[in-house]
Order: structure tokens, then sequence, then C-alpha cells
């Protein structure tokens, strides 16, 4: 590695680790932190469905309905979506293999349905190796009081070429750790999804290409 590309390489790593919180325990940076009703020790009647209903020892119904997907390609210019790349000078943006987004919560891509979000995969790349994402949700109903809807996918094989060995001719896409990665989630009823994630190693961001979301449908 040449010297300019030393330095740039430790400038993105100074700006990107140092301004990290230091601690995960208080809730740092969650996008949807808790329940807009939420009263500290208190639960809301939502939440206390599954109690009221094993109380009640009413028989349930199975539900039964079909899902759609909606396909979404980087760079993600949908009316529905929103796109923060996140601080500047830290490796962010558009790239051939798709958006590449700063470590979460600060780069984050933000998609909206009108019906029920039930699923979500995420397909990308790791600018490092064990890559991983982060989806959080907005609940239709806010029911889930000590957990909230957030999920992570970690330790993602498959990383792209890095740009500067690229564009050199030193590397190509034969390289043994170079390919893509995928994640699944499948969520309770949400009508917002935020998708972000990094990776653990000296250039720690996700690049993201494709996006598929599950809606229900009733048949309405």
């Amino acid at each position: 590695m040449d010297k300019i590309s030393f330095e740039r390489d430790k400038e993105v790593i100074e700006v990107t680790f140092h301004s990290t919180p230091k601690s995960r325990l208080p809730g740092w940076g969650w996008r949807i932190p808790h329940n807009p009703e939420r009263k500290p020790g208190k639960y809301t009647e939502q939440e206390l469905e599954v109690k009221n209903l094993a109380a009640s020892k009413s028989r349930q119904v199975r539900e039964v309905w079909r899902t759609l997907t909606y396909a979404y390609h980087a760079p993600f210019q949908y009316s529905n979506a929103k796109v923060e790349l996140g601080r500047p000078g830290t490796g962010i943006g558009v790239f051939p293999d798709g958006i590449e987004l700063d470590i979460y919560p600060y780069g984050a891509i933000t998609i909206e349905e009108e019906k029920p979000i039930v699923g979500v995969t995420v397909i990308g790349s790791g600018c490092s190796n064990s890559a991983y994402l982060i989806l959080e949700a907005e609940p239709l109903v806010w029911k889930y009081p000590r957990t909230a809807v957030r999920m992570m996918k970690g330790d993602l094989w498959g990383v792209h070429v890095r740009g500067d060995a690229w564009h050199q001719g030193r590397i190509k896409e034969d390289w043994n750790d170079a390919g893509l990665s995928s994640a699944r989630f499948d969520i309770p009823e949400s009508r917002k999804v935020i998708i972000g994630g990094g990776s653990h190693g000296a250039d720690p961001h996700y690049c993201v290409r494709i996006i598929r979301i599950d809606v229900v449908d009733r048949g309405e």
C-alpha cells in the first residue's frame, strides 16, 4: 500500500471509530428507540395481549394471508425510500457495487409501505470481513415491550474488492474473499423498516445492492 492510500485509510478509521459512542447500554443511536406511549416500568394494554389471552383461555384462530414482494435496487431513488449515507469523510458514497453506508446508526436506508411489512431481505457486500446487517422496524401495533422490533445478522461472508486495488488491476473478482452476502429478516407486521450495517475491519462499512420487502396481501 502506498503512503497516500495509507494516510487516507487512517483518516477514515479515525473519523469513523473515534466518534462512535463507547457504550450501547443506554440504547445509543436506535432510530426507533421505544414505544412512543412508554411509561417507565408500565405496560400498555396492547403489550398485555399474551397475558390477557392466556387468562381468558379463549381458542385462537390461525391467520391466513399471502405476501407480495417489492424489489428495490441501488441507488434506491424511490418515493417511499430514504437513503442517509452518513458522515462525510468516512468513505461513504455511491459505487458500482451499490450504496456504501456509514456504520449504523449514522448511515441507513428507510423504506415505508402502505401494506404491513413482514419480511425483509438485504443483498450486498461488506467492505471488510465479518460484515453485519441491522434492521429496526416500526410495528403496526406496539406490543413488544422489552425488545422493540430490531434484529441483527452477523458474521456475513463476502466482501467487494478495494477500489484502489481494483483500479490498479492488482486484484479482480476472483479474489478468495470476493462475494456477496445476504440476510433475511422475518418481522412482526410493521409500517416502516430501517436498514443499516457495517463490517469488522479496517474499512467498517457495508455496501447495499438490493432490498426485497415482503408485505401482507389479504386480497382486499
